[in-house]
């Protein structure tokens, strides 16, 4: 089975959740004169590409690390071009079966 990364990168204008933090970089120290950069990294938890555990939803719900992920995020799945929705140009046209 072919396997599609459907994650987004992660940076600083990643769009949050509606209502959440967006994620926010600090530095506290810079390369010079220390010779290393450190930052702080703060973000919501509704950030990006992310999984909800059944809990999040339904209070005896499994959590996250209770999901066999093999089995509820791996599996056959389709493409499907919605750019003329959204006026997203750059994939029109993609209609793709995977798995």
């Amino acid at each position: 089975m072919k396997l599609i990364d459907l994650t987004i990168p992660l940076g600083i204008g990643t769009p949050p959740w509606p209502t959440y933090e967006p994620l926010q970089v600090k530095y506290f120290k810079r390369l010079a004169p220390n010779g290393a950069n450190g930052q702080l990294l703060t973000h919501s938890n509704h950030l990006g590409t992310h999984l909800d555990g059944e809990i999040h939803f339904h209070t005896p719900g499994k959590d996250i690390a209770s999901l066999d992920l093999n089995e509820f995020l791996v599996g056959p799945g389709v493409v499907v071009d919605l750019s003329d929705a959204t006026g997203d140009s750059a994939n029109r046209g993609t209609v793709r079966t995977c798995g």
